[in-house]
């Protein structure tokens, strides 16, 4: 019993307290919080969110029109027998290319550039004359014991042996001066033994001089191919202008000189070679073809040329010596082109080109 009133009293203090602190919280309450100003339209998220949709939608449509309209202007693929689509690595309409000439695909696109623009666009159009030859340093001459025993070994009326005219050529070359590079040349020319003669040549271009010159060209006629190789080879390696040695010749106004030239190019295969190298785009190249040409005709060995312009297969360079005819007026020259209109099967430019050349020679030796 006196529990429960215990407990009956604790309930009733307790009710007491709860109430008494609910009449002062009635009398106080808790001070409002400030009202917060709502959010601007612009700066919700689902706005852009919104915007990213629309236009992601958008771009969808425009790709899938454009792939439709493609669709639709595409060729209809073959189908084969068993009605797959057969793929192409290419369009179908696409025209095959037609394959270059070998000799076309092989040039210099330059080169092929020119030719195709005529005779005018090369370097060889503007050549109207031979240019007067460049002054050279003569070498000098020696007297040295040593040296004028070699070249007296050398000699034709030598009886030495191969051994000793080989160990003279070695001294000699040791020596650069003019009676030395004569001696070499008298080897390189007149020795029985053409292992010698070779060696003489090759020495010659190791001396590098323009006095060497002539007796290089004169062994590439040599009648054994070795010495005509030495030769050759010989002619290539000189660092000195070429052009200007040719032009030498014709300066010297000598005409055995100038056929005796003429004839060793000719013979040794440097004529024709030199004729295609008339259309060449490098006007170095081009010049000493114009000069070597420019020798034939003063030396009057011009049948090399007519043959050449009658039946090569480029046109160009068949326009291009009849332009070096032009240039170097000869007497001689009407006669044989006139054979050219009545013998060969000319074209019509070439021929245009040769009743040209005519007409100028006759109007300046009228």
């Amino acid at each position: 019993m006196k529990g429960i009133i215990f407990i009956f009293r604790g309930t009733v203090v307790t009710l007491g307290l709860f109430l008494g602190q609910m009449t002062v919280f009635a009398q106080n309450p808790p001070a409002k919080p400030a009202p917060q100003p709502e959010p601007s339209f612009f700066e919700s998220y689902g706005l852009y969110l919104g915007i990213i949709a629309v236009l992601g939608l958008v771009g969808f449509m425009v790709m899938r029109r454009k792939k439709e309209a493609e669709t639709a202007n595409a060729p209809a693929q073959p189908k084969g027998d068993d009605g797959i689509k057969l793929t192409f690595r290419e369009k179908p309409d696409k025209p095959a290319e037609t394959p270059k000439p070998k000799a076309e695909a092989a040039a210099p696109a330059a080169i092929l550039k020119a030719k195709k623009g005529g005779l005018e666009s090369l370097p060889v159009s503007s050549f109207t004359k031979v240019q007067r030859a460049n002054y050279f340093i003569e070498l000098p001459e020696s007297t040295d014991r040593a040296l004028l025993e070699a070249i007296e070994i050398t000699s034709e009326e030598s009886e030495a042996d191969t051994g000793e005219r080989t160990q003279a050529l070695k001294l000699l070359l040791s020596f650069k001066n003019s009676n030395a590079v004569n001696a070499v040349a008298q080897v390189a020319l007149y020795d029985l033994s053409s292992k010698l003669r070779s060696d003489a040549v090759s020495a010659l271009a190791e001396i590098d001089h323009e006095s060497a010159f002539e007796s290089i060209v004169t062994a590439c006629a040599d009648p054994t191919r070795e010495v005509r190789a030495a030769g050759a080879r010989a002619l290539f390696k000189l660092t000195f202008d070429r052009s200007h040695a040719w032009a030498r010749i014709i300066e010297s106004g000598d005409m055995s000189r100038m056929r005796h030239a003429a004839r060793c190019a000719i013979e040794g295969d440097l004529v024709e070679r030199s004729f295609e190298r008339l259309t060449h785009m490098d006007r170095k190249i081009a010049y000493e073809a114009f000069t070597l040409t420019a020798l034939l005709i003063r030396a009057g060995e011009t049948d090399p040329i007519y043959r050449t312009i009658a039946s090569h297969r480029d046109e160009t360079v068949k326009l291009a010596l009849l332009h070096v005819l032009e240039t170097i007026k000869e007497d001689q020259t009407f006669e044989g082109l006139s054979d050219l209109l009545t013998r060969a099967n000319l074209t019509p430019d070439v021929a245009a080109k040769v009743n040209e050349v005519r007409s100028c020679l006759q109007l300046t030796h009228a």
